[in-house]
């Protein structure tokens, strides 16, 4: 019996890395499976330690994010099969539900079906980590929002995929309107939390739904070409060089309907101390190619090829052409 779960296994893994490395790196992850490369990368392996050590913490990355990614598309398909209460529904004291007329600002049905399958596995781990909360959930036009059920209430949250998931504490004092005593309901004044009984008018909402649909659509593109993943570190990226209005996903998804202030224009305007964390980051992963790159200028073409013995030609160490 051992051995027949083993061969199976064995059978299956090729099928199983290829899809891990597509669920977490899209159409990146499909390139970097070809069988070509993946031969060049075994070779290095086998002349190279460090090459062999990387690549099997590789793997095992690859296959445990792609197991949570897996959890999250289960957990993001749960809540799309059971029924939700709308985000802008009023609930009152009685715990009677009165929803309001659902605003027609989805995507056309193909693109809306297409961009949910792509941000699935991300949203789902919105999800999962909205019920480690002990957060409920209600639909929106565009997202699923992750809320804390009163008394308890946010100032902000993360969206994930097509999830806002609204943890964040509120900046505001908790007491009079932000209350956590209140329900939000009827007759208590305003209160500002995140799901059933929001403070938003619907015209806010229709605008922000509309500004957010769009970064929904931006994170489906991301995940296509480059995993669940691509989209975050993207933005920052260009943040860190465009802010605030400047930047360009912002600018796509509607300046206006988003909050943003709009500006004269778009020439970049960096944030140095990013930048220079940005920096500092980029030497720190590609510190060893640096240093093979420094090694070839100084010491011409011929030491593209030389290497320590046990050691791939990037992961020699030393910065002086070796003889």
């Amino acid at each position: 019996m051992g051995r027949t779960v083993f061969g199976v296994f064995h059978h299956a893994r090729p099928g199983l890395r290829l899809f891990a490395c597509v669920i977490c790196f899209g159409l990146a992850g499909l390139i970097w499976s070809l069988p070509r490369l993946r031969i060049r990368r075994l070779r290095r392996a086998a002349r190279c330690r460090t090459c062999w050590t990387h690549q099997r913490v590789r793997n095992v990355a690859v296959f445990a994010v792609a197991a949570l990614l897996v959890a999250g598309s289960l957990a993001r398909l749960q809540t799309v099969l059971a029924p939700q209460i709308r985000c802008h529904s009023h609930v009152t004291a009685e715990g009677d539900v009165r929803p309001e007329p659902k605003l027609n600002i989805s995507p056309p049905p193909w693109w809306a079906a297409t961009r949910s399958f792509l941000v699935a596995p991300i949203s789902g781990v919105g999800v999962l980590a909205g019920w480690a909360q002990g957060m409920e959930s209600c639909s929106g036009p565009t997202l699923l929002v992750m809320f804390w059920p009163p008394p308890r209430i946010s100032g902000g949250g993360t969206t994930l995929g097509d999830v806002f998931v609204a943890w964040m504490p509120p900046n505001g004092p908790t007491h009079g309107y932000l209350s956590e005593d209140v329900y939000g309901i009827t007759d208590e004044g305003w209160y500002f939390r995140y799901g059933p009984n929001i403070s938003e008018d619907r015209v806010n909402e229709a605008e922000l739904g509309f500004h957010e649909s769009r970064h929904v659509d931006q994170w489906a593109v991301g995940t296509l070409v480059a995993g669940p993943f691509a989209f975050p570190p993207a933005y920052f990226i260009d943040g860190t060089f465009f802010p605030g209005s400047r930047n360009h996903f912002e600018r796509h998804a509607g300046l206006l309907r988003g909050g943003y202030a709009p500006v004269d224009d778009n020439w970049p305007a960096p944030l140095w101390p990013q930048t220079a964390g940005l920096v500092a980051l980029a030497v720190l992963i590609w510190r060893r190619r640096l240093r093979w790159l420094i090694r070839v200028a100084v010491g011409g073409r011929s030491q593209v090829r030389v290497h320590a013995p046990g050691r791939c030609p990037v992961h020699t160490t030393g910065w002086r052409p070796l003889r």
